[in-house]
């Protein structure tokens, strides 16, 4: 594993190409800090595509929820990827009840995204090893492929590539079809069948997140449709496999996922414990003493 520049192994990266238009995105954003949180990967970056600003915003509130603390560097925390296409998408209902005024965010307008496929690129950038999972229109993946030097940089870089087949990666098939030719790391298939195989116990949303007196991921949750309800968890089974492949939860099968069913209840109470992980505020490291620091306490002697 590369080394980190802090110390220990680097946690592999994770960019997250999303809708954010269901309860498993939201779930599955929850998920990854939690990985974060027990240094099993880190967030490399997030970007939206195919849904409106909103959708924008709740990912950066889900980040300022979970991150508690100031980051070590510029680097830790890129902008949300977002299109500012005219006009743009409509915004999903279901983030609408976190985005009301309630939670910190740092992006109330347009400006403060960043160009998806400059920020799809830079969090493979800023990560010796990344994974990549598509839930989303392929189309600012595909426009990654074009910039200079980014096919070289994905293959050195790059593990795999997990892409849930929903309607959504289907809306640009010429973009899939380009992503699919000339993706240079592994592609994976996370199909219908397996999300909907792993339901998300929604009775565990008003019992594992009751810590939180207000939690986006709830709010996402209860206001996608009526509850009680159990969720697919599309996005968490592809999130899963493109940071713990080998765990034994799934096989790889012609390309495309495959949960061994013995192990889906262990990994649906897996599902359940990253979500709905608490954030901790990360240790202070202690910076080495400079000259400036020697001196003062020369004189104080």
């Amino acid at each position: 594993m590369p080394q980190n520049p802090f110390g220990g192994p680097q946690p592999t990266g994770v960019v997250y190409i999303t809708t954010m238009d269901r309860p498993d995105a939201a779930l599955a954003l929850a998920a990854l800090y939690g990985f974060q949180q027990k240094r099993e990967s880190r967030m490399g970056s997030v970007c939206v595509v195919g849904s409106g600003f909103q959708a924008a915003v709740y990912c950066d509130i889900v980040a300022k929820f979970f991150m508690l603390g100031p980051p070590r560097n510029a680097n830790q925390v890129l902008p949300v990827g977002f299109a500012a296409s005219d006009p743009l998408p409509p915004d999903p209902p279901m983030v609408r009840a976190a985005v009301d005024g309630k939670y910190d965010r740092t992006v109330k307008r347009v400006s403060d995204t960043s160009l998806p496929e400059a920020v799809i690129r830079n969090g493979v950038i800023f990560n010796a090893e990344a994974v990549m999972i598509l839930s989303a229109p392929a189309t600012y993946l595909a426009r990654s492929l074009d910039l200079l030097g980014v096919k070289d940089l994905y293959k050195q870089r790059v593990k795999r590539l997990v892409i849930v087949e929903t309607g959504a990666t289907q809306k640009d098939a010429g973009a899939l079809k380009k992503v699919i030719a000339e993706f240079p790391a592994p592609i994976v298939y996370c199909k219908p069948e397996v999300g909907e195989s792993l339901p998300f116990p929604g009775a565990r949303i008003e019992t594992d997140f009751a810590w939180a007196p207000a939690h986006p991921v709830v709010d996402a949750y209860r206001a996608y449709k009526p509850m009680p309800y159990d969720a697919p968890a599309h996005d968490l089974a592809a999130a899963w496999y493109a940071v713990h492949p080998n765990d034994g939860f799934f096989e790889v099968v012609d390309g495309a996922l495959k949960v061994v069913p013995e192990k889906k209840d262990a990994l649906i109470d897996k599902f359940v414990e990253y979500a709905s992980m608490k954030p901790v505020a990360p240790p202070q490291r202690n910076r080495p003493p400079s000259n400036a620091d020697a001196t003062k306490a020369a004189e104080k002697k």
